[in-house]
């Protein structure tokens, strides 16, 4: 880890050298962004994770379900759930006379936005982290110490790495993010490359990249080689989990103290914004003796929800249908590079490259690259492809969704026993007899999780596929973030609540897959030395 982040730091300091002080300061920006997110989600994700994971907080599966739910809600509706109550068109701007000089606006907006959204990716890898903590180093540890010695010295220290690959993490996502940066006019690289491609001629060529071109070569490398270094210890052989019950820390008199802190602080975080578009899409605004009356009407609320389906409807097609294919090509790609990955050594190299480069590519270079490849004048059959069809932001929406189906399947993978597959193949079984007969049947939980997250990732979408959708059609993500540009109205409230609770109903099913089986557990945990 270390050795890697020495080389980074080589890496982008040599990069000065050729880098124009524009494309730094983009990065810069970048940076500063990414930091300032990691300083919000870390500390809260970490708390969070080890409160529901590792201690007797009530009702700790409710909240793991509702963080659940938000790891695949899109950026853009968090953005505009935020927005709805605290910017310069929201309820609480105009209640207080600050529209002019909204809570949300610029830089504050930005960060608080990245924060909040990577909290429930930060309790995902942290959590993970804290489940892999061997519990015979805990139970030793405590044999000589207290409980609050055993999480400091064996439990924390443990899952530091897990923290840095959350921080990593946010790292990637933000820098390859132009949404919220868009809608609060804050320069980063990835929101340089999606202003400046619209307005250049030139796109057969890599021009549009200039001035910003080296930079993006740096910037893309030094995420490459993070992302690989960590991706490779993100499940490494030695940390299989044992058999042994994880210890669970007493909060003792604290319990019911702390849980009444988190649950403010899941109000805030989840339930503010929210609230928030609820309100908006009630909001009724009236002309009483000559002065604007605004109230909240539920009648009205329930007319913009039940009608925006309808209004909406051929969006929602075509976001159902580009990112059902777009989600399908990913489970095709990801189930045998996750699955020859599983032995790790040199054949983990497609998969964790694959995972790598897609994830370390701004979105809007995605779409760059797609334009590039399909938009030839020279030839008829790309041309076709890239203006008549719905293959570019295909192409665009499956390079954004395959990092996450090689992760699951990756990990799903590791975790079949050697000693069945080493059964199977003294009785004569092939490579390919072995893969459909126990690894699929085993693991098609993890197959279907890998899908559906692939079409959730698809479907949100925004970054990569805004400048390959082609005349004619609109996804979601592209009408929703127009129409967030003139502030959030009732109709972009009403599309926002009928889209957020199909993501959180994605994310709560992929849950229900991927939730541990006692029977399958304990039956991998004996095949284990």
């Amino acid at each position: 880890m270390g050795a890697a982040a020495t080389c980074l730091a080589a890496m982008l300091v040599a990069a000065t050298m050729f880098v124009d002080p524009r494309a730094w300061l983009l990065i810069r920006n970048t940076v500063v962004l990414a930091s300032g997110a990691t300083a919000i989600a870390v500390p809260i994700g970490a708390a969070l994770a080890f409160l529901l994971l590792r201690t007797d907080f009530p009702g700790r599966t409710i909240l793991l379900v509702v963080f659940g739910s938000m790891l695949f809600v899109p950026i853009y509706l968090q953005a505009a759930g935020w927005d709805a109550g605290f910017g310069k068109q929201g309820w609480y701007s105009f209640a207080h006379g600050s529209a002019a000089t909204p809570i949300l606006d610029g830089w504050r907006a930005a960060i608080w936005i990245h924060g909040v959204a990577a909290i429930p990716w930060v309790i995902l890898i942290t959590g993970l982290g804290l489940w892999l903590v061997e519990p015979e180093l805990e139970e030793a540890a405590l044999l000589d110490g207290s409980a609050l010695s055993v999480f400091f010295h064996v439990t924390a220290r443990r899952t530091a790495p897990f923290l840095i690959l959350a921080a990593m993490w946010i790292l990637v996502t933000v820098g390859t993010e132009m949404t919220v940066t868009d809608l609060y006019r804050v320069r980063t690289f990835a929101e340089e490359i999606y202003i400046d491609v619209p307005f250049v001629g030139a796109i057969n060529t890599l021009e549009p990249l200039r001035p910003t071109g080296v930079a993006t070569a740096v910037f893309v490398s030094s995420l490459v080689a993070i992302t690989l270094v960590l991706l490779s210890r993100l499940v490494p052989p030695e940390h299989f989990p044992s058999h042994a019950p994880q210890r669970v820390f007493r909060l003792g008199r604290w319990r019911w103290p702390v849980a009444f802190v988190v649950g403010l602080l899941v109000l805030v975080l989840v339930g503010t914004p929210l609230l928030n578009v609820v309100y908006k899409a009630g909001l009724v605004v009236e002309q009483l003796d000559g002065t604007r009356v605004r109230h909240w009407s539920l009648m009205s609320f329930l007319r913009i929800v039940s009608n925006s389906p309808g209004q909406f409807g051929e969006e929602h097609g075509w976001t159902l249908l580009i990112a059902s294919l777009a989600a399908t090509a990913t489970v095709v790609v990801a189930t045998p590079l996750g699955w020859l990955a599983r032995r790790g050594t040199l054949r983990t190299l497609p998969a964790v490259t694959s995972a790598a480069v897609c994830l370390a590519i701004p979105g809007p270079m995605i779409g760059l690259s797609v334009i590039w490849l399909l938009n030839r004048e020279d030839s008829d059959l790309l041309v076709w492809l890239y203006d008549r069809t719905i293959f570019a932001p295909w192409l665009a929406m499956f390079v954004k969704a395959l990092p996450i189906a090689i992760l699951i399947l990756w990990y799903a993978f590791r975790t079949v026993a050697d000693e069945l597959l080493e059964s199977a193949s003294t009785e004569g079984a092939g490579a390919m007899a072995r893969f459909m007969r126990i690894g699929m049947p085993s693991r098609w939980r993890a197959v279907a999780s890998a899908g559906l997250a692939a079409f959730a990732i698809a479907s949100g979408d925004l970054a990569a596929s805004i400048l390959v959708v082609p005349p004619g059609i609109t996804t979601i993500p592209v009408r929703v973030f127009g129409l967030l540009h003139s502030g959030v109205d009732d109709q972009v409230a009403g599309i926002c609540l009928t889209t957020v609770w199909c993501f959180a109903a994605t994310g709560g099913l992929i849950l229900w897959l991927m939730r541990p089986r006692r029977n399958e557990t304990r039956a991998n945990s004996d095949h284990r030395v």
